[in-house]
């Protein structure tokens, strides 16, 4: 295990006006291209998390993936697609870039969204205008010309937080 490495908390917090049902998808040898290193999400799925209140998963070290939550209004395909994406590559390696997250609405735009990690950047986009300092727009896989909505945080077990509906 890397230094520093270890499971990670995520709060999901559901600040819309409905109920949600969030999902933790891996990407790993798929969307990304990290691979043999890239752990697992083996727990049961978040599922519903009713207005106004959040729950805690674990997530494993070195884990490659995406958070999302599907409404009464949307419904995303099995890794998120359709939907607006948190991405995250935990653990990289990279002492100055361990935790590397983004919002994405590449494949498409369902509701606002915010992660932040604890003592790290918060990145949050509200709309579907989302600037790229911000979010991937929907469509655009240039990847904004210089991967700017992408953040990153120190090694360590630190912990998150994504906000639906911030």
């Amino acid at each position: 295990m890397r230094r520093g490495a270890g499971d990670h908390t995520f709060t999901l917090v559901n600040n819309c006006p409905e109920s949600i049902t969030a999902y933790v998808e891996d990407t790993k040898c798929g969307y990304s291209p990290r691979c043999s290193d890239a752990s697992s999400y083996t727990a049961a799925q978040p599922g519903v998390i009713l207005a106004g209140t959040s729950i805690q998963v674990t997530i494993p070290a070195s884990w490659v993936g995406r958070i999302y939550a599907e409404t009464v209004a949307s419904s995303c395909g099995a890794k998120g697609e359709d939907c607006t994406i948190g991405e995250f590559n935990l653990d990289t390696g990279d002492i100055y870039a361990a935790q590397a997250y983004d919002i994405s609405n590449i494949q498409g735009y369902t509701q606002a969204m915010s992660i932040l990690f604890q003592g790290c950047d918060t990145v949050t986009c509200t709309s579907v205008d989302c600037s790229c300092s911000d979010a991937y727009p929907p469509g655009d896989e240039t990847g904004c010309g210089d991967d700017s909505p992408v953040r990153a945080c120190g090694a360590g077990a630190i912990p998150a937080t994504i906000t639906f509906c911030p």
